[in-house]
């Protein structure tokens, strides 16, 4: 009788592990979902059925005690109906339970058991809607690994020299290819845009200065990005007008794009759960690196050809303090805090060939003392028509950072995806400042040595002078062509920052742009198309690898993770709050199943004096007490609720039967003992004739019938 009774439970309790259970496991629900009110009314039900049961075990430890003889505080007599009230936690009630002159033990059980039931009746509701209604987001749909005919040190050299580039490389090409300077008019595009001019492509993309423009791969569209450098210091001595760029991985984007449009092939003819999805996302986290560069560019002139003062260009603006010495760092010879070089002379510079009406560049090499976290440098002569040549003397620094890259398979379905890339930074090795770590969570490019980007780049002369070749069909160089499309009212190094830096990003991404996405796919036969197809079902539920390669060639080759996800409806804990109201239900449970075990080990059970008009009625059956003195119009004072209260068996008058009262006298242990309440035994009956009354008609007489 007493499991029977406890089946109060088992509804709430099944429902709660179910919603525990289901979000734990993670289970997806669809692109789209009905009844999502019938959930919300469905998780009321499950509250309301839940604070039913927490009463329950509230109330039948209140018997527990009452039944056992022991005192109880009066203030804990009714905490069973108050439960959702959570100002109980801060009545006169819980303070009088607190107080109360009861065994200290007994006190913190009363107390526990009360506060837990308030607290867990405020949340179990909120916490089973939170876990019933499935949360919209972007869910696992798959994961692979990937490999790239190159080695990680040819995709992501640290020294790059021009020895294994093509001889047409010499000239600006037109179509995307390997060379350096190809695609060089995604950064006119972007001067253009950042004067308001807006090219015939971006007609309708671009109202305002631009983000990032684009850049055409063999299978994917990447994004150049170009923003000013972002400083922890703003006081620091650096270039405040430092331009720092970045742009995803040509080769990696391609395989990545490759890979999304199997993806998508695989969804068509799959029985997976996300046959209705067409927006799944594909992303590379871990060991993937993109470029990274920064140009920091000072002004000087040379008063001709005896100018024999050293030539000095600014120190590396994403180096810290702490990489150079502050005996090679000069304050006077730019405008700016500056390294001189140990072996360029300023006639050197004017040996640079090109007409004096254009603007030329020669390219430097720095030296790695005194220049630590410099990649190479760029002197860039200004058109002049006198002996006074001004210049350009910029520092380059250029490093593979750690980035993760992603790409929607809806346009991938069409053979071409669009990259989109972050920093990757795992171990929170940047900084954490409060101000500085907010504008780097809002930027996707950063530089600051030694700590990001990882792999510093050392760049040879003979490869950079790739990045300014001559355009045939313009009768004139990269450089040229681009300074005379500088940023309106502003200066020279203004634009020469950003000219360099965008170069730089663009012509690093190319290396090794040939490599391929390597191996045999898995698949399997298709009766609808007649022909083999992906595997989706293998893919979607992750079994293992899509791609076959041979371990021994594939030794040394690039190998990368690659991660699928859709946007839809699912169930799990991913976040902070599924977690938390998992735990609050976990709780209940637990709670429930002490209940139920000490239903079946004991078989105690009773329905006694869990409503008010049961209490009522065996208030009015119990004597008097002066300890309610003055209570009878409301109870003002905290010591009434912290009066210990007894339910003890009575002899009725001149008859043998018991029933029960309340008793708030204090009561002899060796009494209390005696008077317990016994199992199995009914109180309360009276022989029938002997005791029964009518209402007294006058002088408050009692007649007898």
């Amino acid at each position: 009788m007493a499991v029977l009774r406890a089946t109060i439970h088992i509804l709430p309790f099944t429902v709660a592990m179910a919603e525990v259970i289901i979000n734990w496991r993670g289970y997806y629900v669809g692109a789209n979902i009905d009844g999502l009110s019938y959930l919300q009314f469905a998780a009321k039900l499950h509250e309301m059925a839940m604070q039913s049961s927490l009463a329950v075990i509230v109330f039948g430890y209140v018997r527990h005690v009452l039944f056992s003889g022991d005192a109880l505080p009066l203030g804990a007599l009714l905490s069973g109906l108050q439960l959702t009230q959570v100002s109980y936690l801060w009545s006169m009630e819980l303070w009088g339970i607190a107080s109360a002159k009861i065994p200290c033990r007994q006190k913190m059980a009363v107390m526990t058991i009360i506060i837990v039931a308030v607290l867990l009746a405020s949340t179990v509701g909120p916490s089973s809607a939170i876990l019933l209604i499935p949360n919209l987001n972007y869910w696992p749909a798959g994961s692979t690994h990937i490999w790239m005919n190159i080695t990680a040190d040819d995709l992501w050299p640290s020294k790059i020299d021009g020895s294994l580039l093509p001889a047409y490389c010499s000239q600006a090409p037109n179509v995307s290819n390997i060379c350096p300077s190809s695609e060089w008019q995604a950064v006119s595009d972007y001067l253009s845009l950042a004067n308001g001019i807006i090219p015939p492509e971006f007609v309708g993309s671009y109202t305002a200065s631009p983000y990032s423009v684009q850049l055409t791969g063999q299978g994917s569209l990447r994004q150049l990005i170009i923003q000013h450098h972002i400083y922890d210091n703003e006081s620091a001595p650096f270039d405040q007008m430092a331009v720092q760029a970045t742009t995803q991985h040509g080769a990696v984007a391609d395989a990545l794009s490759a890979t999304s449009y199997l993806w998508d092939i695989a969804l068509q003819y799959s029985n997976s759960p996300f046959y209705d999805q067409r927006d799944a996302v594909q992303s590379i986290v871990a060991d993937n690196y993109q470029p990274y560069t920064l140009a920091s560019c000072g002004a000087d002139a040379i008063e001709g050809r005896t100018d024999d003062r050293p030539v000095a260009f600014p120190i590396p603006p994403g180096s810290s303090p702490e990489m150079l010495s502050e005996a090679d760092v000069s304050e006077s010879m730019l405008a700016m805090y500056s390294i001189v070089h140990p072996g360029l002379t300023r006639a050197q510079i004017l040996e640079t060939p090109g007409a004096n009406s254009d603007y030329r560049v020669k390219w430097v090499e720095l030296p790695e003392r005194p220049f630590r976290g410099s990649s190479i440098g760029a002197v860039i002569l200004q058109p002049t028509t006198n002996e006074t040549q001004g210049v350009l003397l910029c520092n380059l620094a250029a490093g593979w950072g750690s980035s993760s890259m992603n790409m929607s398979s809806s346009p991938a379905a069409s053979g071409t995806g669009l990259a989109s890339s972050s920093i990757y930074d795992p171990d929170s090795r940047l900084p954490q400042a409060s101000d500085y770590s907010q504008r780097i969570a809002d930027s996707v490019v950063s530089f600051r040595l030694p700590l990001f980007p990882q792999r510093q780049i050392s760049i040879s002369e003979a490869w950079a002078q790739y990045l300014d070749v001559e355009i045939p069909t313009l009768n004139t160089t990269v450089i040229n062509a681009l300074m005379g499309r500088k940023l309106s009212g502003q200066d020279d190094a203004t634009s020469a920052n950003i000219i360099l830096a965008g170069l730089l990003a663009n012509g690093l991404s190319r290396i090794g742009f040939n490599s391929r996405l390597q191996g045999k796919l898995r698949t399997t036969f298709n009766p609808i198309v007649n022909d083999s197809l992906p595997d989706g079902n293998f893919w979607f539920a992750s079994r293992g690898n899509m791609f076959h390669v041979d371990p021994v060639a594939s030794e040394d080759w690039v190998k990368l993770r690659i991660d699928s996800s859709v946007e839809g409806y699912a169930f799990s804990t991913e976040g902070i709050a599924p977690k938390l109201t998992a735990a609050v239900l976990l709780i209940y449970c637990a709670l429930v199943v002490g209940h139920l075990c000490y239903a079946a080990t004991s078989g105690v059970s009773s329905t006694s004096w869990d409503s008010i008009a049961e209490l009522v009625a065996l208030a009015a059956n119990s004597a008097p007490t002066t300890q309610l003195r003055n209570t009878c119009a409301g109870m003002m004072q905290m010591r009434v609720f912290r009066l210990p209260i007894r339910i003890l068996t009575r002899k009725d008058t001149n008859d043998d039967e018991d029933h029960l009262e309340m008793v708030f006298d204090v009561v002899d242990e060796m009494v209390a003992r005696r008077s317990r309440i016994q199992e199995n035994r009914e109180y309360g009956t009276m022989p029938r004739g002997k005791w029964d009354y009518q209402i007294p008609t006058s002088h408050n007489e009692l007649l007898p019938l």
